[in-house]
């Protein structure tokens, strides 16, 4: 037998029997409940007449899962598919036939049963009114394995269409992931270089200072690590991150470098991108510590407005020279922060760079104020009111 091209044919369920059996037989009752309403003439019995036109009906019960096959083999439609029309009239020949030769036994039976004679003999030619009737059954049967296929394989391409719909945003998040993983990758051996290079700077110099500025490097990695498998993490695993680079900064300024916190209580728990505030502080120390400036001031705060939060870094430095953020020359830490804000919080979030009147610079995020835990009331006093954190 040949296989049909379509590609849902293949697993086309058909129709179990219970639902084909109580659809034959509402129209056999639909069919009889009109013929008795119209024929004045009942002299064989309600009953009689009930069980004979449900017989007609039967004989297709039996013959409607091999022509919902047939039809799925030969499916009907437009364009090429209108070539399938006189295969399915040829087969509708044969089964009109062979339903009309099933209808005689049940008919012979009912006759025995009611009228308790000799029954009737069967004839094998059929008569045309009651071949034309078969045929109809047979056009009808087809036309509903037309319409329960089209709308099965409507279903299925509906299902389709939603795993492709899936798919596509698991493929997407997927890609927005590796992005985000990249642009960390990044970032994570610049930080790292440039602790060497302070590093090596010193060796010379001051060699205690130098493995002073080695074992908090390593507190710093294992700090950085925890934060490697997750995208974000809270603002108090960040304050630790940064407070332990700064730590290595104040090895190398001892006197010349203070820090202030002001983080406002209840953010610490607000969640942001991993290595966020470290590049920013990382930068802010790297141009503050340029020019003129003896002693760098640098200031740390967070704030909470309706459902965001406030991020701010300000310094005392020299400033950036820019008058706005695009003429504002970004090496890798601040170019990679601003992209890693854009892809995470997309139309979310603001990042702005400006000089400060009194003098120094000052960066601002806003980001969406969301919360991942509340932080324990003993990890909170660090960092909750403002803190000289210099010497």
């Amino acid at each position: 037998m040949r296989h049909s091209s379509h590609p849902t044919t293949a697993m086309l369920k058909l129709p179990g029997f219970s639902l084909l059996s109580a659809v034959w037989t509402a129209l056999g009752l639909f069919a009889y409940v009109r013929y008795w309403l119209v024929t004045t003439d009942h002299s064989d019995g309600m009953l009689r007449e009930l069980l004979g036109w449900l017989a007609c009906y039967y004989a297709w019960l039996l013959l409607t899962l091999p022509v919902f096959y047939l039809e799925a083999q030969f499916p009907l439609g437009t364009g090429r598919r209108l070539r399938n029309l006189p295969v399915l009239a040829i087969a509708g020949l044969f089964l009109a036939y062979l339903a009309y030769q099933i209808n005689v036994p049940l008919t012979l039976g009912l006759h025995v049963l009611f009228v308790r004679q000799q029954p009737l003999q069967a004839r094998w030619p059929v008569p045309l009114r009651e071949y034309v009737m078969e045929f109809a059954f047979y056009g009808f049967t087809t036309a509903s394995a037309c319409i329960y296929r089209n709308v099965f394989e409507l279903r299925e391409k509906e299902r389709q269409l939603s795993q492709l719909a899936l798919e596509k945003s698991q493929l997407a998040a997927s890609l927005h992931r590796l992005q985000l993983e990249t642009l960390r990758l990044r970032l994570n051996p610049h930080f790292l270089f440039n602790c060497l290079q302070n590093i090596a700077a010193l060796t010379q110099q001051r060699p205690q200072a130098a493995g002073q500025m080695l074992i908090k490097l390593g507190a710093l990695l294992r700090s950085a690590l925890k934060q490697d498998t997750d995208s974000e993490s809270t603002l108090q695993e960040e304050l630790d991150l940064t407070h332990a680079y700064l730590d290595i900064e104040k090895v190398r300024f001892p006197d010349r470098l203070s820090i202030f916190f002001d983080i406002a209580p209840g953010t610490e728990s607000a969640l942001v991108p991993s290595l966020l505030l470290q590049p920013i502080v990382e930068n802010a120390t790297r141009h503050g510590m340029k020019g003129n400036c003896k002693n760098l001031l640098l200031w740390i705060g967070s704030a909470q407005s309706d459902n965001t939060l406030i991020l701010t870094v300000r310094d005392n430095g020299s400033g950036t020279g820019s008058h706005s953020l695009a003429t504002i020359e970004m090496g890798i830490g601040l170019g990679t922060t601003c992209e890693r804000l854009t892809r995470i919080y997309p139309g979310q979030h603001s990042f702005s760079i400006y000089d400060l009147p009194e003098g120094g610079a000052e960066v601002s995020m806003t980001l969406p104020l969301r919360f991942k835990q509340s932080i324990p009331e003993d990890t909170k006093d660090e960092y909750s009111a403002p803190v000289n954190r210099g010497r």
